[in-house]
């Protein structure tokens, strides 16, 4: 059963306020957040662990405070009464988060509207360092919170429009290239990276913590919305592609790394994800150079179940 919270709003497309501002919400990035982090995303980089002068010393992951800013408007609307689908993300990083960080998380929906009965809604968020108020992390997130009577999430195969123009081919026959630099040629793959959804660690990506009842944590609402079982966020996978895109381009991607995609399939627990990126060019910013990438996740039986596009500086 989903426990209400009767001093926050019913989360639901003719609730949502256009304009609305939210927040701030201050978060301490501690050892208590970097430890729940690395558990959520399963990544034990030497950066949280042990520190790199390249950084500034130990840093939280920077992709769970994506998570963080996705989930704002639950601050307002109730999380345990959820029952919509997150369709695409956008995240921009803007500078590494130091452990012990003061972060400051704002954010307003900037716009709604309804395509083929279903309700859309758009978040903007962003997280600043209190001290000194530069910006950190920021994002836009498209979700639905309304869906047609008699129509069951998860059951579609389409892919999203803005996923159309991602292959998804890996080039099996071209060897892989580990380190981002400047002169990679187009079609070259990077390194991948393979995570089993453990419904523990989706809990904890999806606020157990919190005593979040949703279908990610609860079976029961899980199938009651329509879903075969519960199922990781969106966002997880979005934070599993921004661990391989982070091993790609080191510390570049913590300052300059962007990542936009589309889901396109449920990732259910239990499920093996691999995630995958494949360059497709490059251009000048600057005195630097912007490689960019197709990335997409597929599961076990070779389903894509998200695909997008990132980037970050090199040279």
């Amino acid at each position: 059963m989903a426990r209400v919270h009767p001093e926050l709003r019913e989360p639901t497309f003719e609730a949502v306020q256009v304009g609305e501002e939210i927040g701030p919400l201050r978060v301490e990035a501690d050892d208590h957040y970097l430890k729940q982090a690395m558990f959520a995303l399963d990544d034990y980089s030497p950066w949280y662990t042990q520190g790199d002068p390249a950084v500034g010393g130990r840093i939280i992951p920077s992709a769970m405070v994506v998570r963080d800013l996705v989930a704002l408007f639950c601050s307002v609307y109730d999380p345990s009464r959820v029952v919509g689908l997150h369709q695409k993300e956008e995240a921009w990083f803007h500078k590494p988060i130091k452990l012990g960080t003061t972060m400051l998380y704002t954010g307003r929906y900037t716009d709604k509207y309804e395509r083929r009965g279903k309700g859309y809604t758009v978040l903007e968020t962003e997280a600043r360092d209190a001290a000194d108020s530069s910006l950190l992390v920021r994002q836009t997130s498209i979700e639905i919170m309304r869906i047609p009577e008699g129509i069951k999430l998860g059951q579609g195969s389409g892919k999203p429009t803005s996923a159309k123009t991602v292959k998804g081919i890996w080039p099996k026959d071209k060897e892989l290239v580990a380190q981002a630099h400047a002169g990679i040629a187009p079609g070259t793959p990077i390194p991948s990276l393979t995570k089993r959804a453990y419904q523990d660690q989706i809990s904890v990506f999806s606020g157990c913590n919190t005593q979040w009842n949703n279908i990610h944590t609860d079976v029961e609402i899980a199938t009651k919305a329509g879903f075969r079982d519960t199922l990781a966020q969106g966002a997880q996978t979005t934070c599993w592609m921004c661990q391989m895109l982070a091993d790609f381009f080191g510390p570049s991607w913590l300052s300059s790394g962007w990542i936009k995609n589309a889901y396109i399939r449920p990732v259910f627990r239990h499920d093996t994800v691999t995630t995958r990126g494949v360059v497709t060019g490059a251009e000048r910013e600057g005195e630097r150079t912007r490689l960019k990438l197709e990335v997409w996740t597929e599961n076990q039986d070779g389903q894509m179940t998200a695909a997008g596009w990132a980037s970050a500086l090199v040279g």
